[in-house]
């Protein structure tokens, strides 16, 4: 039996999956992401996970067929190169490099298009066709999936909505644009939005939980879904702004490419309704109804493993072209 190994890289923690033939995940490693010692340092850090994997199952290394790496960054599909700004990468050709250190084939692409391949193979886009996926988390960006193919564009710069300029929207991006969806479409942005809705002297349930100034840093999204919960105005309005702001990203994008299903993951997805009924509904009122009645749009379903799914699916695929 031969053997593939995923591996969805972020810029915090580092996570490698080993799956049979049959693309069952067998086994899971993480670890912080090893930034300090450079380009090296990291390569070597990702090919001894995959050995890790494989000795702790007792496998040899030559039954490895193939390995997948999901990076947050840019890839540039010419050349094969990652930039990638929280990562040692910089024009480094990472699936070459990483090859000649495991002697197998190393397949590389953008980390939320494997997230979303990942849903698609397995997941919450299982059995449709054409599947559009948003992740939202400490930043958001987009993939497509079309008849089990990713779409990169030219230059590989598909699906960045989330350096989309919202009017309106004042906030600096990471990446020196100002009004960035990803500003207030993601984690980062709930929290910020309630953090100056607190300074500029709004009351309720957050304002009694995070009293100024001791502890209003330490706010999250998670908070902000809390308070939500509990019905907080002021948190039910971030949401629905939220919502309204992704709406107007979604909805030309729905009209452009015609999706059978939009899938949102990440962990702002995990708000659940409080996230989803503002957007249905504003995606809803915003599009024609022709794919009004047939739109569906939902949470993934894979959790913290439709990277690693997608990474392996995605280099087992390269594998059988």
């Amino acid at each position: 039996m031969t053997y593939t190994i995923g591996i969805d890289v972020g810029g915090t923690n580092v996570v490698a999956g080993l799956f049979d033939g049959d693309g069952v995940l067998l086994a899971k490693l993480k670890t912080p992401t090893e930034k300090s010692s450079g380009t090296e340092g990291f390569l070597d850090q990702l090919a001894g996970l995959a050995r890790k994997l494989l000795s702790e199952r007792g496998i040899a290394e030559g039954s490895l067929a193939a390995v997948g790496i999901g990076l947050p960054g840019f890839m540039n599909e010419k050349d094969g190169t990652v930039t990638a700004a929280n990562l040692p990468l910089s024009g480094t050709p990472v699936a070459q490099l990483l090859s000649r250190k495991l002697g197998v084939p190393v397949a590389v692409q953008n980390d939320v298009r494997m997230i979303v391949y990942g849903e698609t193979i397995r997941g919450a886009g299982a059995g449709y066709r054409h599947v559009l996926g948003l992740t939202l988390g400490t930043g958001m960006s987009a993939a497509f999936v079309t008849d089990g193919r990713i779409h990169t564009g030219a230059e590989g710069l598909a699906g960045e909505i989330g350096h989309v300029i919202m009017d309106g929207v004042q906030y600096t991006c990471g990446c020196g644009m100002t009004g960035c969806l990803e500003t207030i479409a993601s984690a980062t942005g709930i929290a910020r939005q309630a953090q100056d809705g607190l300074a500029a002297g709004r009351g309720g349930l957050l304002a009694e939980r995070f009293p100024y100034p001791s502890s209003r840093g330490e706010l999250t999204a998670r908070d902000v879904w809390q308070a939500a919960v509990d019905g907080d105005d002021f948190a039910l309005s971030i949401y629905r702004y939220t919502a309204e702001k992704l709406a107007l990203a979604l909805a030309p994008a729905v009209i452009l490419l015609s999706p059978d299903v939009v899938i949102v993951g990440g962990g702002v997805a995990a708000a659940g309704d409080i996230l989803f009924g503002p957007l249905r509904e504003e995606v809803s009122r915003r599009v024609h109804p022709l794919y009004r009645e047939r739109l569906r749009i939902v949470p993934g379903s894979l959790d913290d493993d439709a990277g690693l799914i997608g990474s392996a699916a995605y280099a087992q695929s390269l594998q059988s072209r």
